[in-house]
């Protein structure tokens, strides 16, 4: 009898001796060892509208690519943490455990960006955004350490109006820039254009009004149009909606054949401005993108529909740019080193996007060069006129 209540003793006693020494884990201890999280920021309109829908099946497609390859990433699944989109934009404070190695954001609000840049810089947690074109992640000239952009900067249509001159004009054509001196961004950029023009040999003529001003559109129209009326010309505007939209009424008004090139990004209210022209690195990816390339994979592989394949294909290439910069590290990568990581996110070469691969420059954090669509206003919808490769500015604050 007492052999009998001896052998239940023993086993407690191992039993509590054995926690003591090795403390048991909740199950979701043991996943956190070896499963690293990804924080997404979800679009402005949420999870189930088209893009929201599809950035959600790309993800859920990444993470079942990762979990079914020998080596997943540097030896770790990774789980990619939906935000509701009811809840406030992540802070510092959410990321800071040792499990969380990125947030990505798919907003494409430049506001809710700019709070999460603002969030997050200095920090050893990498922020990556899906766009990010109005989005300044530069402090006195180089960018913050640990934020990125898949969009080029605002910039950058500077240089595609200069490619597209290049390719269609000759250097004697006459190309003017309008803008205002009291609005800091149409005065740099339009410094940046003109500097641009001018190394490559055209002779820009600048025009500055004050934007307050509406008869100042039309006094500038008309001279425009009488500088060498016998040879037509293009004004490059600089002036924002209201601007560029006055320009446009008074040419249509002196029915003249100047061309107008606007430098804003297209939207719906320039639609009744036959004839306006504008370069854009993200408005016709739908149907020049090459992304049914990628709705098709996301079938072909794992029966994923998704309705907006460049909304997938911009989660794709921002998990292909964390796994490639994980993946020229030393394997297996048991305790992430958070320099390197963000040291090797500034040198990602080859991202797929669509018809596109994409290297990024550790000098911007962001693509070196993008296709850019140089469109023009017909019949109420944009046609493509070209497209130009075209490279990255560093961003200046005063020109």
């Amino acid at each position: 009898m007492r052999k009998i209540f001896a052998i239940p003793v023993i086993i407690l006693c191992l039993t509590i001796t054995a926690r003591w020494a090795f403390p048991l884990q909740s199950p979701d201890d043991r996943v956190h060892d070896w499963v690293w999280n990804v924080l997404v920021v979800p679009p402005s309109a949420g999870w189930d509208n088209e893009p929201g829908k599809s950035i959600k099946t790309a993800l859920s497609w990444c993470e079942r690519e990762i979990s079914e390859s020998s080596n997943g990433i540097g030896g770790h699944d990774v789980k990619f943490v939906l935000i509701p989109e009811s809840e406030d934009l992540p802070m510092r404070s959410d990321v800071s455990n040792s499990h969380t190695v990125a947030v990505m954001s798919f907003t494409h609000s430049p506001e809710a960006d700019k709070i999460l840049a603002a969030r997050f810089a200095g920090s050893n947690v990498p922020l990556m955004l899906a766009g990010g074109e109005s989005v300044l992640i530069d402090r006195g000239g180089r960018p913050i350490p640990n934020i990125f952009a898949l969009d080029m900067y605002r910039d950058y249509r500077c240089q595609a109006f200069t490619e597209y001159a290049k390719r269609i004009y000759k250097r004697e054509k006459r190309i003017a820039l309008a803008a205002s001196r009291f609005t800091v961004n149409q005065e740099r950029e339009a410094k940046i254009c003109y500097a641009l023009l001018d190394n490559a040999g055209f002779m820009p003529m600048p025009y500055w009004t004050d934007a307050s001003a509406r008869d100042s559109y039309y006094m500038m129209s008309e001279e425009i149009e009488s500088f060498e009326g016998e040879q037509a010309g293009v004004v490059i505007s600089f002036m924002g909606s209201m601007g560029a939209r006055e320009i446009w009424r008074n040419f249509m008004r002196l029915r003249t054949s100047w061309r107008l090139w606007n430098v804003s990004e297209p939207d719906e209210m320039y639609l009744s401005c036959r004839g306006m022209i504008f370069a854009d690195q993200n408005i016709l990816l739908h149907s020049l993108g090459g992304f049914v390339e990628t709705r098709r994979m996301l079938w072909r592989t794992r029966a994923m529909a998704v309705a907006d394949p460049v909304a997938a294909g911009r989660a794709i290439a921002l998990y292909e740019w964390l796994k490639r910069a994980v993946d020229v590290m030393p394997q297996p990568v048991d305790d992430m080193p958070r320099g390197m990581l963000l040291q090797n996110l500034a040198r990602v070469q080859g991202i797929p996007f669509g018809n596109q691969k994409l290297d990024i420059s550790p000098g911007l954090h962001r693509p070196s060069a993008r296709n850019v669509y140089i469109v023009e206003i017909r019949d109420r919808g944009y046609s493509e006129l070209d497209t130009v490769n075209t490279r990255a500015l560093a961003y200046v604050p005063a020109y």
